[in-house]
C-alpha cells in the first residue's frame, strides 16, 4: 500500500514538474514570437495540451485522494483551490483571446500581457501549492 501511494505521488509531482515547463514555454514564445498569427496559431496547438496536463494534475490528484481514503485534509483544500484558479484564468485567457484581434496591436498586447500574467501566476501557485502541500502532510 505505500508503494501504491508513493508512486501516485511521485507521478502527480512529475506532471506538476511537466506542466511547469510547458508554462516556461509559452512564457518564451510570449516574449520570443512577434508575428501576431504564428503566434496565435502556435497557442493553439499548445493550450490543449496545457489544458490536458491540468486534468493530468487533477486526475492523479484524485488517485492520491482514493488511495487516502479521501481523508480531507488542509492540504488538499489548498491544492483544489490552485486548481480552480488555475482552470478560471484558463477559462479568461480563452476569452480574451476571442475577444482580441489580430490585426490591432493594442488587443494584441494586451492579450499578450494576460498571457504572462496568467503563466507567471500559473508557475507560481504550482510551486508554492506544491510546497504549502509537502509541508502540510
Amino acid at each position: 500500500m505505500e508503494q501504491m501511494i508513493s508512486m501516485s505521488i511521485n507521478l502527480h509531482l512529475f506532471i506538476i514538474s511537466i506542466t511547469v515547463l510547458l508554462a516556461l514555454y509559452n512564457l518564451y514564445a510570449t516574449k520570443s514570437i512577434k508575428d501576431e498569427v504564428v503566434y496565435i496559431n502556435r497557442m493553439k496547438y499548445i493550450q490543449p495540451q496545457y489544458l490536458t496536463l491540468v486534468s493530468a494534475i487533477i486526475f492523479t490528484g484524485i488517485t492520491v485522494m482514493a488511495v487516502n481514503l479521501f481523508v480531507i485534509k488542509p492540504s488538499l483544500i489548498v491544492m483544489l483551490l490552485g486548481v480552480f484558479i488555475m482552470l478560471f484564468t484558463s477559462i479568461k485567457k480563452h476569452m480574451y483571446r476571442k475577444i482580441s484581434n489580430t490585426n490591432s496591436v493594442e488587443s494584441m498586447q494586451t492579450f499578450r500581457n494576460y498571457v504572462k500574467k496568467k503563466y507567471i501566476g500559473d508557475i507560481v501557485l504550482l510551486a508554492s501549492v506544491s510546497a504549502i502541500s509537502l509541508v502540510l502532510t
